[in-house]
C-alpha cells in the first residue's frame, strides 16, 4: 500500500499533498526513516522510504488504515474471487434474478457481498446492498448508507486496537497509534471537502464535472474555467449542486458513471452524455443524497480533537511526568542535606500557638467574635481555629 503521510519535527501528520515531490526532512510514522516524495503523472501520489522500506508499510491492504469503500469497491476480492463475483452479476444480478446455491462461493456470504432470502421463489440467493457496489449499481444516497457505518466501525477498530496494545504494553503499540492517527487523518479529509456538480456549456457541447473542494466554489470555478480555455473558446458554468461533508462521494461517482466519463487530455472529472435523460437520471441520483448531519465523533475529527484513548494517554503521561519531576526534586534536596516530607518530630502545642497565624486567632478570638468571624479575620479555615481553642482549653486544664 502507498504511505500518504510523513511526520514533521513537531510530530504532525503531514499530506503528501502538501509535501513537496523528492527527497523531504518528513519521517515515516512507523519507523522513523526518511521520506521521499513521489509526485508523478501516472502512479498515485505517494511516499516513499529514501532508505529501506519498513515492515509496517508493507501489510495487507485490509490491515492498512484506510477508508473502507473509498479507493477500492472489489471489497478485498482475489482476481479470481471477483471474476466469479462479476459472471454471477452478469447472470443473475442485472435483472435481480435469485442465484443458483452452486453459484455462490463462501466467501460472498461471508462478506456480506450475498445473501439468502428465503422469500424468494426457487433460487434464493441475491446481491446485498454492498455487493452492488463493486458493479456501481447502487445509488449514491444508498452509498452513503452502506459506507458510513463502516466508516465508523473501522475507526472503532482501530481504537480498540491502540487502547489493547496501550493497556498490555505491547510491541505493536505504535503501529496501532499511528494507524488511528493516520486514518482520523483520511476521515477528516473526506468530511472537510465539499462535492460539487457542474453544467458547462463549452462552444457547442454541454459537459459536466463532479469535483471536491475545501475552499469557496467561486475560487475553483474560476481554476475550472482556465483549464478549459485550452479546449474551447466560449465557456459558461452553472453549479447544479454542492453538497457539504460529501469528500467520501466523488471515486464512487466515477465508479459508478465510469461509462459517461469525457477526458480532455489531463483533465478526467469529466461526463457527457449523449441522451439528455441520462444527464437528467445522474443529477437526480446526486440530489437524492440526504445532507451529511455530523456525528459527535465527526465533529471532533473536524476540530482536531485527540480520540479518547490519545486523550488518556497524554493524561498518563502529564502524570507520570509530574511524578517524576516530584521525584528528581527530592532526591535533589536530598542530596543538599535538606529534609524532604512531612516534619519528623510532632510539633508542640506551645510551638503550633506560637506561630503567626495561631496568634492572629488568639486575638480574633479575645475580641469574642465566633469561630467563623475569627477563621474570616485571621484568613485561616475554621478547623484551624478550633484546633487552637482546643490546645488553648487544654492548656489552661494543664
Amino acid at each position: 500500500m502507498w504511505l500518504q503521510y510523513g511526520l514533521d519535527n513537531d510530530n504532525t501528520l503531514v499530506s503528501i499533498e502538501d509535501a513537496p515531490r523528492g527527497k523531504t526532512y518528513l519521517r515515516c510514522p512507523y519507523c522513523d526513516g526518511l521520506l521521499t516524495g513521489k509526485k508523478g503523472k501516472r502512479k498515485e501520489h505517494h511516499f516513499a522510504h529514501t532508505g529501506e522500506t519498513c515492515r509496517d508499510v508493507e501489510r495487507d491492504e485490509r490491515e492498512f488504515p484506510n477508508l473502507p469503500l473509498y479507493d477500492n469497491f472489489n471489497i478485498f476480492l482475489t482476481a479470481k474471487e471477483f471474476k466469479q463475483l462479476e459472471k454471477i452479476w452478469n447472470l443473475y444480478g442485472i435483472e435481480d434474478k435469485g442465484i443458483p446455491d452452486g453459484q455462490v462461493l463462501h466467501i460472498f456470504t461471508q462478506e456480506k457481498l450475498i445473501e439468502y432470502n428465503e422469500y424468494r421463489y426457487r433460487d434464493k440467493y441475491q446481491f446485498t446492498k454492498l455487493g452492488k457496489i463493486p458493479f456501481g449499481s447502487l445509488s449514491l444516497n444508498l452509498f452513503n448508507q452502506i459506507q458510513e457505518p463502516i466508516l465508523l466501525e473501522k475507526l472503532w477498530q482501530l481504537e480498540k486496537n491502540v487502547h489493547s496494545a496501550y493497556l498490555n504494553n505491547t510491541s505493536n503499540f505504535n503501529q496501532c497509534l499511528r494507524d488511528l492517527q493516520i486514518y482520523r487523518a483520511e476521515y477528516k479529509k473526506i468530511l472537510q471537502n465539499t462535492l460539487y456538480y457542474l453544467e458547462i456549456d463549452a462552444d457547442e457541447n454541454t459537459i459536466y464535472k463532479i469535483g471536491i473542494t475545501r475552499r469557496d466554489i467561486s475560487e475553483r470555478l474560476t481554476e475550472i474555467e482556465r483549464d478549459l480555455g485550452s479546449y474551447f473558446q466560449t465557456i459558461t458554468i452553472k453549479i447544479l449542486g454542492a453538497w457539504q461533508h460529501r469528500g467520501n462521494v466523488e471515486k464512487y461517482f466515477k465508479h459508478r458513471y465510469a461509462d459517461y466519463n469525457y477526458s480532455l487530455g489531463e483533465l478526467t472529472e469529466y461526463y457527457k452524455f449523449d441522451d439528455p435523460e441520462d444527464a437528467k437520471t445522474v443529477l437526480r441520483d446526486l440530489r437524492r443524497m440526504k445532507a451529511k448531519v455530523l456525528s459527535e465523533i465527526e465533529t471532533n475529527i473536524l476540530a482536531d480533537k485527540p480520540s479518547q484513548i490519545e486523550q488518556l494517554i497524554a493524561k498518563n503521561e502529564r502524570t507520570e511526568k509530574r511524578s517524576q519531576a516530584i521525584k528528581t526534586g527530592m532526591d535533589r534536596a536530598k542530596s543538599w542535606g535538606q529534609h524532604v516530607g512531612r516534619p519528623p518530630v510532632k510539633e508542640s502545642a506551645q510551638e503550633f500557638l506560637a506561630k503567626p497565624s495561631s496568634q492572629r486567632i488568639i486575638a480574633a478570638l479575645n475580641e469574642g467574635l465566633s469561630v467563623r468571624k475569627a477563621a474570616e479575620k485571621a484568613s485561616v479555615a475554621i478547623n484551624t481555629v478550633r484546633k487552637v481553642k482546643m490546645m488553648l482549653v487544654e492548656n489552661q486544664d494543664g
